[in-house]
């Protein structure tokens, strides 16, 4: 295959946030071309955020029984994801012989790059298998195999869309946890910075039984608190040089403090541990950033972008903007990069997840 032949590619993501999957059908070369077809978020039901949060909780402590206790649940993330792909297929009217290749990013339960471990539930053979498509999965094995963080993963992508712009840009991810991309002197450099909607998100479901604090309205309502934030700036996670990644549940020892808080202080404090993230990484005067552009399901969070603006004295948008949907980036990015793994194109290096090589990844998947 040469390098500016085509594919038709659905991209399935599930995020560090749980609230659903997301699925984007793209026209790529995986360099310099990307056609959206069409594309649809799904939300997950109640059960499904209950299953996986109690699976994650209830983890081993030891490592080595850590991958036979989640791929438990392998099968039945797998069935879900299969059962999406098939609703979306006949929603939109596709024929399964229209799609060359599935990239799917599995539901991402525990990362723990230092231990070489990193487990996204979904079965790409058995997805390729049932839908008779080829299915690439496990992007992230070989970059951690190799020494590198794993994540973010999609970074080429993010490249791709940083380069349609004249401005010194940063794409800022807000999932469960935040990641920025950007491009210095045409080197592309990303990692996770902090935290995003998992704590805001953990903290409506424990006082007000909701998924989310909807832009924001419970937090406003309350204050920061100081001292949890002064012990929140010394984490060790901050002291630690790019790129660096984290697993959604890192910050779990804050929310155990952020619970005995008044409600909305809480909310109010665990927004604030958000923009520490973005401080820490506009520190590094290298970037010269001249605009952010906000992704993922936090960008809707008003009271966080008007904290942003507010603080950090830099131009801030949302990069729905420029006719690109930030709930579905995620979803297009994994479409990309599956068709970079389909020809053995780079998605990681040293720069990105801190592998020490330029490495492809992801296993691909045959229906036979």
């Amino acid at each position: 295959m040469n390098r500016n032949s085509k594919l038709n590619v659905l991209g399935v993501m599930t995020g560090t946030s749980m609230d659903g999957v997301d699925i984007s059908l793209i026209n790529t070369n995986g360099t310099n071309f990307v056609k959206i077809k069409c594309e649809k978020s799904y939300k997950f039901n109640k059960n499904y955020q209950n299953i996986i949060n109690k699976l994650i909780k209830n983890k081993p402590k030891n490592n080595n029984k850590i991958k036979e206790y989640f791929l438990k649940k392998d099968d039945f993330v797998t069935d879900i994801l299969e059962k999406k792909i098939t609703l979306f297929l006949k929603q939109k009217k596709i024929n399964k012989k229209n799609i060359d290749l599935i990239s799917i990013s599995g539901q991402t339960v525990y990362h723990d790059p230092s231990n070489k471990i990193s487990i996204q539930l979904g079965n790409g053979k058995k997805i390729a298998r049932n839908l008779k498509i080829k299915t690439i999965s496990n992007l992230r094995d070989n970059d951690i195999k190799n020494g590198g963080q794993g994540a973010p993963i999609g970074s080429y992508y993010h490249k791709y869309l940083i380069e349609k712009f004249k401005e010194k840009v940063v794409i800022i991810n807000l999932g469960g946890i935040a990641n920025f991309s950007t491009l210095v002197s045409k080197t592309l450099l990303s990692s996770d910075i902090g935290p995003a909607n998992c704590l805001t998100d953990d903290l409506s479901k424990y006082f007000f039984k909701k998924k989310f604090d909807k832009d924001g309205n419970y937090a406003r309502k309350g204050k920061i608190d100081s001292k949890l934030i002064d012990k929140f700036k010394r984490d060790k996670f901050f002291r630690k040089n790019f790129p660096k990644s984290l697993d959604r549940n890192y910050f779990r020892n804050y929310l155990n403090k952020l619970i005995k808080l008044d409600k909305y202080d809480a909310l109010m404090t665990a927004n604030f541990m958000t923009y520490i993230g973005f401080k820490e990484l506009l520190k590094n005067k290298k970037f010269r950033i001249e605009k952010i552009l906000l992704t993922g399901g936090g960008r809707k969070n008003k009271l966080l972008k008007e904290m942003l603006v507010n603080k950090l004295n830099k131009k801030i948008e949302l990069i729905d903007k420029y006719k690109i949907n930030g709930d579905l980036v995620e979803s297009q990015m994994f479409a990309y990069i599956g068709m970079r793994s389909f020809k053995n194109l780079t998605i990681s290096n040293i720069n990105t997840t801190g592998v020490k090589k330029n490495l492809s990844g992801g296993t691909l998947y045959f229906p036979d």
